[in-house]
């Protein structure tokens, strides 16, 4: 599978490089002896609400004649990318995959131990929960909240814990972090392996030191990064920019240590 992206600050260019570009693609894979298989093609414009509202989104974009399909959403490597980049569609899609597992939890749960419990919640729920969590992290609060609730449920579940029970106190009980928090620690961790040389040169391109500030303690300003500065709100749950925050945040400490979170 290939993904192209492209950009361009008004749809007509995008449609014009686009369709260059595919031209060009299709050239090589004739020479190549190679076929791309155009029904299953897609093509998503991504953009923010507002700006979508004054533009015509529809493009039209073909290979060897053949019109390309404009989707609104599209499933990649396992993670639901919307045109909007809000993350509805992902949650909802957890959401299907997490409640027949909820169902199983309840069903052996007089059948087998705690521990057990905890085992299967690892293992059918958990990474579903979790998965590529440091690309989707930008989630609203609303989805967030949507998404802690099957966290809380499992948990309450495997406690028999009451209603009346506060969920904080039952994640405490189990020893367990609320998602927002382990996906924090799970973008913290990706942070510390751009920042020590152990991640792929293309995240690590995403970001640059901070130059020295004579106003700026020189401990305090030991390995930090320069945070760009955002445009939009969808800018700042990106990587580059949440990241950054994220990194600067961190106790000197964290900062300066090859391996912290190994």
């Amino acid at each position: 599978d290939t993904t192209l992206t492209f950009t361009a600050s008004d749809t007509t260019s995008l449609e014009f490089q686009i369709n260059n570009e595919l031209k060009q693609l299709n050239q090589w894979l004739v020479a190549n002896k190679l076929t791309l298989n155009v029904s299953k093609t897609e093509l998503m414009l991504i953009t923010t609400r507002q700006k979508r509202r004054f533009i015509d989104d529809t493009l039209n974009v073909n290979i060897c004649g053949q019109p390309v399909n404009q989707v609104k959403s599209v499933k990649m490597l396992g993670v639901q990318v919307e045109q909007s980049l809000s993350w509805t569609k992902h949650i909802e899609h957890i959401y299907k995959k997490v409640a027949p597992a909820l169902g199983l939890l309840k069903r052996v749960r007089d059948f087998v131990g705690q521990d057990t419990l905890i085992s299967i919640y690892n293992a059918l729920i958990l990474p579903h929960l979790e998965y590529a969590c440091v690309v989707w992290d930008g989630l609203d609060k609303g989805l967030a909240i949507k998404l802690q609730r099957l966290q809380n449920r499992a948990a309450r579940i495997i406690t028999r814990s009451s209603w009346d029970e506060r969920s904080c106190d039952i994640l405490l009980k189990l020893g367990w972090l609320p998602l927002d928090k382990r996906r924090y620690n799970h973008k913290k961790k990706l942070m510390s392996k751009i920042m020590n040389g152990r991640a792929p040169k293309y995240l690590v391109d995403l970001f640059r030191p901070r130059e020295s500030n004579s106003q700026i303690g020189l401990r305090d300003s030991l390995n930090k990064l320069a945070v760009p500065l955002p445009k939009t709100d969808c800018y700042k749950q990106s990587i580059s920019y949440s990241g950054s925050v994220l990194w600067n945040n961190l106790a000197t400490s964290e900062r300066i240590a090859k391996n912290v979170l190994e």
